[in-house]
């Protein structure tokens, strides 16, 4: 799917030998950093902290003792995390195709053409509400989408780095399992009108009411889907002896719960998991291919993949970190904040940038990151 961050098609199983020399890392990074920012720790860490101090209540920061000393800290991290991470996170992707000749001229439909077309759907959306509501009600379902997408890509970057080979109609099964749960909750919102909010941060939301039997329909796929991978997880355990990476494992839970989180859970997680589970995901592995890819040129990819947390701090990483960082911070601060002045609300401002921004994003992602390409997959697993 153009939403997935690495695309579904594998490349022919390499030899254990050649696998191995590839794999110099296990990991992204390393297993601690990994299980905090790709894996989904922290999410559920700061999910954990609130519902410990709050219970089922949101966070006041206006609370006396240690209570308000905890709203306040969790406020700040949400707010830290979203301009670190969640903001930028989506920079990143022009990082990969703005920054050579040969990338520009290779994504040139991504580069050149596309950015247009979420800057005519932009202005669309600030002078026409309705069309600001059906951009903004679509991005929250393919958002989801997208989600999944990226973390079932990420999640065979494990399976190859250990060893953890799927065979075509095990790689596709598990590939359906994935996209059969994004059906499931996609339908729930299109169906049902206690999953469909009325007004995201400002916008007017359309809700189309659709029957009933559809998101069963999905239910049923879903159900059938996971029968078939737990089948195949089931069959290489037993013919092959070997089981699913511990990360990968992780990566399907954590989405599994994003998914079938509903009410003030699923508001907890939708804080905290666009920051520290999604965009954090996402910049450990773009930076580290950004790095690792100039470590390549320099002849020291090797190096560079054994200490990418040490890289991540090099100059080439600090520039990396400035450039999407005060490049979100223009896009999703600066811009609104200038439209206000000429009568647009800024927090409805944010949310359409994001939608228009993030319709080029998602369709970018799916050309730009492909474990089929042999360069960027020696990179990616390296």
């Amino acid at each position: 799917m153009v939403s997935a961050t690495f695309d579904s098609s594998q490349p022919r199983p390499e030899p254990r030998a050649q696998a191995a020399a590839l794999a110099v890392n296990k990991w992204i990074v390393n297993p601690w950093f990994d299980y905090l920012f790709v894996v989904g720790g922290f999410l559920w860490l700061v999910f954990a902290l609130q519902i410990y101090w709050f219970h089922w209540e949101a966070p006041d920061p206006s609370a006396t003792g240690l209570a308000g000393r905890a709203a306040y800290g969790l406020l700040l991290t949400s707010t830290i995390g979203t301009y670190l991470f969640a903001d930028s996170h989506t920079i990143a992707t022009y990082m990969r195709i703005y920054s050579t000749k040969e990338n520009r001229d290779r994504f040139k439909l991504y580069a050149y053409y596309l950015p247009w077309m979420s800057l005519l759907l932009f202005s669309l959306c600030l002078l026409y509400p309705r069309a600001a509501g059906f951009c903004v009600y679509l991005h929250l379902m393919w958002v989801f989408q997208h989600y999944v997408g990226q973390t079932f890509g990420i999640s065979l970057i494990y399976c190859y780095k250990r060893g953890y080979f799927f065979q075509n109609w095990e790689r596709e099964t598990y590939r359906w399992f994935m996209h059969s749960f994004s059906a499931f909750v996609i339908t729930r919102i299109l169906c049902f009108r206690n999953h469909s909010p009325d007004d995201l941060w400002g916008i007017k939301l359309p809700f189309y009411g659709l029957p009933d039997w559809i998101h069963t329909l999905a239910l049923a796929w879903f159900c059938a889907m996971s029968i078939a991978f737990i089948y195949v997880l089931a069959k290489k355990a037993i013919m092959e002896k070997k089981f699913l990476p511990m990360p990968t494992a992780a990566l399907v839970v954590t989405m599994l719960l994003i998914g079938y989180s509903t009410g003030f859970a699923h508001s907890v997680i939708w804080l905290y998991g666009p920051p520290f589970f999604h965009g954090s995901q996402y910049l450990t592995v773009s930076l580290a291919f950004y790095l690792k890819e100039k470590g390549l040129q320099e002849g020291r990819m090797a190096e560079v993949s054994s200490n990418l947390l040490r890289e991540f701090v090099s100059r080439a990483g600090l520039y990396y970190w400035f450039m999407v960082i005060s490049a979100g911070f223009v896009v999703y601060v600066a811009i609104p904040n200038v439209l206000q002045n000429y009568g647009f609300n800024f927090v409805a401002t944010a949310t359409i940038i994001q939608a228009c921004l993030n319709f080029h994003h998602f369709c970018s992602d799916g050309a730009i990151w492909r474990l089929r390409d042999k360069t960027c997959r020696e990179i990616l697993l390296a």
